[in-house]
């Protein structure tokens, strides 16, 4: 399974206080976020443009491991 974190969110170019909106709007815990991250597929069945962007990001950092 592949996790998002915030590294993630920041090779996306992507500011903190619009991710911590974006969070709270879909529902999602920021700080349980930021303490453990978020499964990719959670970011992905939102179908939003830009989480489908970072989670491209994760997946091609996790495949380095």
């Amino acid at each position: 399974m592949t996790i998002v974190r915030m590294c993630h969110i920041r090779q996306a170019n992507l500011c903190a206080a619009g991710t911590r909106s974006w969070f709270v709007n879909h529902g999602f815990d920021w700080t349980s976020f930021l303490v453990d991250g978020i499964a990719a597929e959670k970011l992905a069945a939102t179908g939003d443009a830009l989480a489908l962007r970072v989670v491209e990001i994760a997946k091609k950092d996790n495949a380095h491991w």
